[in-house]
């Protein structure tokens, strides 16, 4: 049987709600994304890379060119980018991959979490910008095992940085990938 409401009933529902909502505490303002941020503008803005894949499962040792975006998202708690690698004849499976970098203030670490489109995701934390150097440290996973991995940025000046992939192999650090990126001048 069909329920029939008047619009008297919704109206006192709709007034009931209301009354019920002004009693409620007002709402604190959201938070405000921590000030250690600000250590991770460096990267905002285009880069365009060049650099080295070393060999691996996935093919032989390949020069690379990439171009990668990174802007502030979310509220403003969260570096959001995307990665590139350009197809050439050396590089016929480029890579790509989206990340998220931000601060975890109870940790008292930057985080940088990457999603690559060959189903690898990656989490890492660094204490902070050390001697020109940012070094994140962590794993990533995929199908198989967690593999200890780790990526050094180093600046090199107010629009360069050098990039240095790496991963954990029989406890020994293997470098993966090197890039050399500049910062697109707009």
């Amino acid at each position: 049987m069909k329920r029939m409401v008047s619009r008297k009933s919704c109206s006192f529902v709709f007034a009931v709600a209301l009354a019920a909502a002004a009693t409620l505490p007002a709402l604190a303002q959201p938070p405000a994304p921590p000030s250690e941020l600000g250590q991770l503008a460096f990267f905002a803005g285009d880069w365009t890379c060049k650099g080295k894949a070393e060999a691996s499962p996935m093919g032989p040792a390949h020069d690379t060119q990439a171009t990668v975006h990174i802007r502030k998202e979310l509220g403003g708690f969260w570096y959001v980018g995307h990665f590139a690698e350009t197809k050439t004849a050396q590089n016929p499976h480029p890579m790509s991959f989206d990340f998220f970098e931000g601060y975890a203030a109870g940790a008292k670490a930057f985080t940088l979490d990457g999603f690559d489109a060959f189903g690898n995701r990656s989490h890492q934390t660094a204490p902070g910008w050390q001697q020109g150097k940012l070094v994140y440290v962590g794993e990533s996973t995929g199908d198989g095992p967690a593999t200890p991995a780790r990526d050094t940025f180093t600046k090199k000046g107010d629009a360069a940085l050098e990039h240095a992939g790496e991963i954990q192999v029989d406890g020994k650090w293997v470098f993966t990938d090197h890039e050399t990126c500049t910062k697109v001048k707009k």
